[in-house]
């Protein structure tokens, strides 16, 4: 297929309902993760063979003003230093508007009442005309992301004030908060505070949660990271790494694409391609809200140097991205086949458990129609908590990072609350002992903010449980 025949396939459906997505990155974290994540954007919009394509990604992710390529982002971190970062790079093709930057002379000292209470309250006015400066821009808006960590006090705790205040300010839109899990090992002493509190703020406040996990994502950099790179090894792999692979899992899974319909009248097929807007994708991921917990995943797993040595097909890549799913791993390795949903056991073990979903959406690169042996394995019924429940998949001609075929599963699943068990026994063991709890007292929030956040937390586990064993 040429060029001239994937932007006239394109052409048909792509700008006809384009709204845009603003993305507030918060923190050190979110700040570092959401350069990468427009970097990624940017290069996939450019490099693309369809000019449709590219102008649809620009149109959700960035604005022209003149002659600059302006992010629809606004930047907030209460020290300068990684917002200048972010700024000053020239070594790209696209800009910050400095006006959407909003900075303090000191952090938060991970606290996340010292983000939530103090500096949620003392800038407020400016974060929300920051907010204004972008969304005053845009004719249409969809969609808030929402980049941030959970473990810290700036990410987390002036996180979940800016996500309230989005309510506010852009009341139409829906909001996906990605929230970056920190190591299991911890990072810093009072992270399951930090996370208990960010969580039931945002399961309240929010209409999704994207959950990223450092572990996970660690171990996956590893995995793709070439032995014979200059000076690595293997449990040595950099922060902005883990970002660009978080950012490649975020851009693969809401990039633009399309929703197909095939149909037959007199011997003659009609294909009907439908739009799909990022508020789509979270309406039909999160159909409870009492569900809102996404991750995502990708298939091929492979880094950059194997690329060119890549063939797949799309029977590999359903088999593959499927299993993934019911064993909730980002990784291709160490998967038990032997782990399938009821109606597909051949033996008499019905007892088989597995990672029950509420409901997936497949984003499927280097495909022109609906692709049967992608569809067929997650439209099994048993694999859902709901004979109701369907996946949702969005087709693209676009050749991801180059690849001919990939594939990107975002899922609502139980498995996806399983963390929280035991962050809810750190939590409790924390405030039994009162530890720490001062540092929060000294900004406001006492001990009855925990038990609440630990009441809604609660819930959310016990609700996730429910579809495990349903």
């Amino acid at each position: 297929m040429n060029g001239d025949e994937t932007t006239k396939d394109y052409n048909i459906y792509f700008l006809d309902k384009m709204s845009s997505c603003v993305v507030i990155q918060v923190g050190q974290c979110g700040n570092q993760l959401g350069e990468s994540l427009f970097d990624r954007i940017y290069h996939e919009a450019t490099e693309s063979r369809c000019e449709a394509f590219q102008e649809a990604s620009f149109s959700r992710f960035f604005n022209k003003i003149g002659d600059q390529m302006l992010a629809n982002a606004v930047l907030v971190d209460m020290e300068y230093k990684v917002i200048s970062k972010c700024v000053d790079n020239q070594n790209r093709s696209w800009f910050y508007n400095v006006r959407a930057c909003v900075s303090a002379k000191q952090g938060s000292g991970n606290n996340w009442a010292n983000g939530y209470l103090n500096y949620g309250n003392s800038m407020e006015e400016e974060i929300k005309d920051a907010i204004k400066v972008i969304s005053d821009q845009l004719p249409s808006i969809s969609t808030v992301f929402i980049l941030m960590s959970s473990a810290g006090g700036t990410g987390s705790g002036l996180g979940c004030k800016i996500t309230e205040l989005v309510k506010e300010i852009i009341p139409g839109a829906l909001i996906l908060n990605h929230v970056v899990l920190p190591f299991s090992q911890g990072e810093v002493a009072v992270q399951c505070y930090n996370m208990l509190l960010t969580l039931s703020s945002l399961y309240e406040n929010s209409d999704s949660l994207l959950l990223l996990h450092n572990d996970q994502y660690q171990h996956l950099s590893n995995r793709l990271l070439p032995s014979w790179s200059s000076g690595s090894t293997k449990g040595a792999v950099s922060f902005r790494e883990i970002n660009n692979l978080m950012a490649s899992h975020i851009c693969g899974s809401f990039l633009p694409s399309y929703d197909i319909k095939i149909t037959s009248s007199d011997g003659i097929e009609k294909m009907e391609k439908t739009f799909i807007n990022i508020d789509e994708i979270i309406q039909h991921l999160v159909p409870h809200p009492s569900y809102k917990l996404l991750t995502c995943r990708t298939m091929p797993v492979v880094s950059d140097h194997s690329k060119a040595f890549t063939n797949t097909s799309w029977e590999m890549l359903g088999k593959y991205s499927r299993q993934m799913v019911l064993q909730n791993s980002i990784l291709d390795e160490g998967l038990i086949w032997s782990i399938k949903p009821k109606s597909e056991l051949t033996t008499s073990n019905k007892n088989v458990v597995f990672n029950k979903c509420i409901s997936n959406f497949v984003a499927c690169y280097g495909a022109q129609r609906p692709i049967t042996e992608i569809e067929e394995k997650f439209a099994v019924a048993d694999l859902y908590i709901s004979n109701n429940a369907k996946c949702k998949f969005g087709y693209s001609l676009h050749s991801f990072q180059k690849l001919d075929k990939s594939v990107f599963v975002t899922s609502n699943a139980s498995k996806n609350g399983y963390f929280l068990e035991r962050l809810l026994d750190q939590s409790w063991a924390k405030i039994q002992a009162q530890a720490f709890m001062h540092q929060y007292e000294a900004y406001g929030l006492d001990k009855t903010w925990f038990m609440d956040s630990f009441s809604v937390i609660q819930k959310v586990s016990q609700d996730y449980s429910f579809v495990s064993h349903s």
